[in-house]
């Protein structure tokens, strides 16, 4: 008989080998192998997200080679077809006695199976499949994981406010690169730009990742320089801001790559012997312009040397001081009260600006909750937060602002309709007995507020609230 053609009928009762891989009681079609089919059974390598679930070939491609992060989980998977067509798992379980996955030495029986390297270096995963026939299909995985890419500034320091503005200026640049594996080519590329948002969109050029570059020539126009030469007293310093890109190619197109922080520096003043400082203020989470920032310079003995007030966000303040160490600088908000920074101290060089790093002004005050013109009829008992059927709360937040989107507001284990109108959180009366009411407000920068409850009282001449209470403490 043509071996292409013989088929075979697996019974429980039959002695074979193989019989024993089915369970099987009849010899209709259902039950009938080729062999043939078995001859063209191939496997395939797919390398997946550890997140994935479904059928492999769905969703990728079979692989020889991949390359891997260290500590990246992903799902090794064994797929199968038969004359060009991929089988289902399930099916596919029919066509084969196992397989197993061989990775450094341990062995899996198990697919997909999640796995991950803790160390980088190449690695080999082999698959193995015995088949009905008891032959053995085997496809071997290069696996090249990657020590973590990393670059980072080192020179000039961020700040640094001593550079030469003529042509014969050079800066001197300087990084430190980790991460090159042995089958990975580097390629590292320099940007720089006046506007620290612009510095990845003016790309200088690439440069040799293992040798020091420089910056050449002059930082300020002939014409500009012309003119303050003309007129001293527009005086300037120009501010350069700059940062580096490595990426790391290996074959098959392989790319990963890092960035580094944005860095500046500064240039002298032509003419100018005092300091000045340069101070960029923003407002994180708060979503209008108008302000009252004060801005307050002290020496070290704490005498004021500089007071400056700003009604818009964001801002950037300039003072000129005499060099000197040891400056402190406030920021403060004298409205929106809740917006808070630190103090910096910073010294000044003569005939230089000192750009300090943004001020970022903070709002990391709770959103405040209460009712409304607490009228008091017993201990701790108001009823004023009441009109007619409709109960209104303070919602207070003296910096970013309540979140109109984060406002819930419940009764017992119900959610109330509500709306805000500002600076009032407004609902019908709750409840035909005593119950729990909870408003919960969030403000913009993602502050919460406090976790506290009131009860309402229906009371039909006077309905009142009482608390607020704890949801930590009770009544």
């Amino acid at each position: 008989m043509d071996r292409r053609h013989k088929t075979y009928c697996y019974v429980l009762a039959a002695a074979l080998a193989l019989a024993a891989m089915f369970a099987v009681s009849g010899c209709g079609d259902d039950y009938l192998v080729s062999e043939n089919n078995v001859s063209n059974l191939k496997q395939h390598i797919f390398v997946l997200p550890d997140r994935y679930s479904g059928q492999p070939y769905l969703f990728s491609v079979p692989v020889k080679t991949v390359y891997l992060d260290t500590n990246e989980t992903v799902k090794f998977w064994a797929a199968y077809s038969i004359s060009e067509t991929y089988m289902t798992s399930d099916s596919a379980d029919k066509h084969y006695i196992n397989h197993s996955w061989t990775i450094e030495g341990e062995e899996y029986n198990i697919s997909p199976l999640r796995f991950s390297f803790k160390t980088p270096g190449y690695r080999q995963a082999i698959l193995q499949t015995v088949d009905l026939l008891m032959d053995t299909l085997r496809d071997t995985l290069n696996i090249y994981v990657n020590t973590p890419i990393s670059i980072s500034l080192i020179a000039p320091v961020n700040g640094y406010n001593q550079v030469k503005p003529n042509s014969s200026s050079e800066v001197e640049i300087r990084w430190s690169l980790s991460g090159l594996d042995p089958w990975e080519t580097s390629l590292c590329n320099v940007y720089a730009s006046f506007d620290p948002k612009e510095v990845w969109n003016h790309n200088l050029g690439f440069v040799d990742c293992n040798e020091d570059a420089r910056f050449v020539g002059s930082f300020i126009e002939d014409s500009l320089q012309e003119y303050l030469d003309e007129h001293p007293e527009k005086d300037t310093s120009v501010t350069i801001f700059w940062g580096m890109r490595a990426a790391f190619h290996a074959s098959e197109g392989f790319v990963e790559a890092d960035s580094t922080e944005i860095f500046h520096f500064s240039t002298l003043f032509l003419h100018e012997d005092s300091s000045v400082v340069t101070i960029p203020i923003v407002y994180e989470d708060y979503r209008k312009a108008k302000v009252s920032t004060r801005v307050i310079i002290t020496d070290n003995m704490g005498d004021t040397l500089f007071v400056h007030d700003e009604k818009t966000a964001p801002s950037t303040v300039s003072a000129k001081v005499a060099p000197q160490t040891g400056l402190h600088i406030y920021v403060q908000e004298r409205s929106l009260r809740e917006f808070q920074t630190e103090p910096t101290i910073v010294n000044t060089s003569p005939g230089a600006q000192t750009l300090l790093d943004t001020i970022k002004m903070q709002d990391r005050v709770q959103p405040q909750i209460a009712p409304r013109s607490i009228i008091e009829i017993g201990p701790d008992i108001n009823a004023g937060a009441i009109t007619g059927d409709t109960v209104y709360f303070y919602a207070l937040d003296n910096g970013s602002g309540i979140n109109q989107n984060r406002i819930t507001v419940t009764a017992d284990s119900d959610t109330l309709d509500h709306v805000f109108d500002e600076p009032f959180i407004k609902f019908k009366t709750p409840c035909k007995k005593i119950c729990k009411v909870r408003i919960y407000a969030e403000d913009y920068a993602h502050n919460s507020s406090p976790k506290l409850y009131w009860n309402f009282i229906p009371d039909a001449s006077k309905p009142s609230f009482t608390g607020p209470y704890s949801e930590l403490g009770g009544e």
